[in-house]
């Protein structure tokens, strides 16, 4: 068949399903629901989505047929008119041609196509982005569940097995998926803003002509602010409904070329003053601001986040919020923003080309931004928000995905280009952070006021503890991974190539690399997330594949790159809990091990808190807890300790040296790896070295 441009395809679908909804006629219905079912069922593009059809519209016609049809009410004795049969027949033909025509029309015309070519088109921003967000929101649901069964098989939920054991998950599956995509919402809304999307009723586009008038009165480039670019002077934040301020700031202010390193724990404000400099009070974080505050020598309430997004970039600490979600390449990703500041085509390639090369990420243009790696994610939002050229740069934790070795090339890069461009760069991170890139710090976070100079943090740092050795005792080894190979679908080389490694009780291992290697990967693999292609991992001589679900989170725990991934209740006590929902013991000891579970993780007192109104460090700890609970032989730890201040961090690596199973960690923390893990596995292209 040949292929057709997606409006006209776009047009004549809607002519097709308008004919077979409007028209009354039955032969007319019937010929086209025969039709597009029919190319649906034959057309062997689209054999996979013909056994979904079928299944769905069966039942749909039984069920028009007992009610519509008057089946039912005949079985309960009331009268039927013998035209209502035929009446419901009719009824499901007209749904099956819809069903169908918009089966084949999207083997025609891929959601990624219509979206493009709706972005790229004359429409308004805003009614492009009406339209194609039910395709947009459709694929992020659809990659949110994936990642929510996963964690839900992690913790024993059997997502595959009968109809009854399916419908049970439920309700582990709908609460996180509903939970995190409205938890979601305004840090997506503010991405949107900070790529100015709907700044202007028209947007360029890399993929339609080129317009070089769509804006009006191009403005020349930015020259170098005579003042202090971000300024504030008794400045507070006020949360809703609160007299008291959650954050207080004397005096702050970095003049442009010039870098602001601030440092700050877990729920120090550091999120707090990236809101108020980039203008998402009270739009995107509810509250309010008292004081000066000003950017570019104007009060930052006189604009909105989105008119201070061609001089203001916000990257956030999860990099995935940080993406517009609108686009299908890294080289879209990074021109979406240029777009909508309706440049010139030839500007916007100039600005992408430059962005990608400074983030180190020109390689990835055209991978799709859902399957990057954290770090490789990261990289993108910087990319993303270096393309905007602004003349303030916040850095919100944008560095701790981010593999070491690349740290500080990238430091130096945006330092660099903060001198050239004479724009102010400002970093919230982290203390005590011995990998970071950056200098001294100008203030600190405390006791919800910024201050002058370094945080004077003692870190206290607990001893290595044991750990047994495979060379030391004759203990049957806990994990094997024998001639190991994995391949994503759809690749041609493989992303892991014959990896090899054996654990025995109470051994620590690190496992390091670059951004991309494959890391997690070969985490979900021991977990018996993922299929190898060749090879086998071995949990005490059994292969992780062959076990029941719940049999693999009795003795497998894991604790995911991003803690909200796997939580599935409202409570921290419900969230803890769960893990022991199929645990002989009674209740009065489920009880016990959760206090004892939250005492050792620093949440006692909080059980009736939600896990989502903590903090970054609190609900990874809630996960920690939730593994804390069961005693099982192996624990896959990914990136566990890149949501922790120093004091969280001390708490968390003493509750880790308590533990006796096997563990195996995934860190970007050289010191944290050297003090605690004996053995450090190295992963690159594809191959695993000790």
């Amino acid at each position: 068949m040949r292929k057709i441009g997606p409006f006209r395809s776009f047009l004549l679908w809607a002519l097709w399903v308008g004919g077979s909804m409007g028209l009354p006629a039955f032969p007319f219905i019937a010929a086209m629901a025969g039709l597009s079912s029919g190319a649906v069922l034959l057309w062997p593009r689209s054999r996979h989505r013909a056994k979904g059809v079928i299944f769905f519209m069966l039942p749909l016609a039984l069920g028009f047929w007992l009610i519509h049809g008057g089946v039912l009410q005949l079985f309960l004795g009331g009268p039927v008119e013998p035209s209502r049969a035929v009446w419901a027949f009719g009824l499901w033909l007209r749904i099956l041609s819809v069903i169908s025509a918009s089966q084949l029309w999207l083997e025609y015309v891929p959601p990624p196509v219509l979206i493009r070519s709706l972005f790229a088109g004359r429409l308004p921003a805003s009614w492009a982005f009406l339209l194609a967000s039910p395709l947009l929101l459709a694929g992020q649901i659809r990659l949110r569940a994936v990642q929510v069964r996963e964690a839900q098989l992690s913790r024993g939920v059997p997502v595959h097995g009968t109809f009854f054991e399916r419908a049970s998950s439920l309700t582990a599956l709908v609460f996180p998926l509903v939970l995190g995509l409205l938890n979601e919402l305004p840090a997506r809304s503010a991405a949107l803003d900070m790529k100015g999307f709907g700044l202007f009723p028209r947007r360029s586009s890399l993929t339609g002509k080129d317009e070089t008038t769509l804006r009006h009165a191009c403005e020349p480039a930015s020259q170098k602010f005579p003042g202090n670019t971000a300024a504030l002077r008794e400045a507070a934040f006020f949360a809703p409904g609160e007299s008291a301020p959650l954050l207080e700031i004397p005096e702050f202010s970095v003049p442009p070329g010039y870098t602001a390193f601030l440092e700050g724990g877990n729920g120090s404000g550091k999120s707090t003053l990236s809101s108020m400099l980039s203008g998402a009070v009270p739009e995107h974080r509810g509250g309010s601001i008292a004081g000066d505050v000003r950017v570019l020598g104007e009060d930052v309430a006189s604009r909105s986040c989105l008119a201070w997004s061609p001089d203001v970039q916000a990257v956030q600490q999860n990099p995935v919020l940080s993406l517009s979600g609108c686009t299908f390449t890294v080289r879209e990703e990074v021109a979406f923003g240029p777009e909508n500041l309706a440049l010139p085509q030839g500007e916007i390639r100039a600005r992408v080309e430059r962005a990608l090369d400074l983030a180190g990420i020109a390689h990835l243009g055209d991978r799709n931004p859902a399957c990057l790696s954290g770090g490789e994610a990261q990289k993108l939002a910087l990319a993303s928000a270096l393309a905007m050229n602004p003349r303030l740069l916040i850095l919100d934790e944008a560095f701790s995905r981010i593999h070491p070795a690349d740290r500080h090339s990238l430091a130096s890069v945006l330092r660099r280009q903060a001198l050239e461009a004479g724009s102010a760069l400002v970093v919230l991170e982290k203390p005590g952070n011995a990998s970071s890139p950056w200098s001294a710090p100008a203030g600190h976070f405390r006791d919800g006021r910024l201050l002058r100079g370094p945080s004077p943090v003692q870190v206290r740092r607990p001893a290595s503890g044991p750990s047994l050795s495979c060379g030391k005792n004759d203990d049957q080894p806990v994990l094997v991974i024998d001639d190991l190979s994995f391949r994503w679908k759809g690749e041609t080389s493989p992303l892991l190539r014959s990896v090899n490694a054996v654990l025995c009780p109470g051994d620590r291992a690190a496992l390091t690399g670059p951004n991309g290697a494959g890391k997690s990967t070969l985490m979900r693999l021991c977990a018996g997330l993922l299929e190898p292609e060749k090879g086998a991992v071995m949990l005490g001589g059994v292969p992780v594949g062959s076990m029941a679900p719940g049999e693999r989170a009795a003795r497998i725990g894991f604790l995911f790159q991003d803690a909200e991934r796997q939580i599935f209740h409202s409570t921290v006590a419900g969230e803890v809990l769960f893990s022991l929902r199929k645990s002989p013991l009674s209740q009065e000891e489920r009880m016990e091990r959760m206090r004892q579970a939250l005492s050792a993780t620093g949440l006692s007192g909080k059980e009736e808190k939600h896990p989502l109104d903590l903090n970054a460090a609190e609900r990874r700890m809630v996960a920690v807890a939730s593994l804390s609970v069961r005693e099982g032989d192996l624990m896959l730890l990914d990136e566990p300790t890149r949501d922790f201040d120093p004091e969280w961090q001390t708490r968390f690596e003493e509750w880790m040296v308590s533990r006796r199973e096997t563990i195996v960690a995934v860190s970007h923390d050289p010191e944290f790896t050297e003090r605690l893990f004996p053995a450090v596995w190295s992963l690159d292209r594809g191959h695993l070295t000790a």
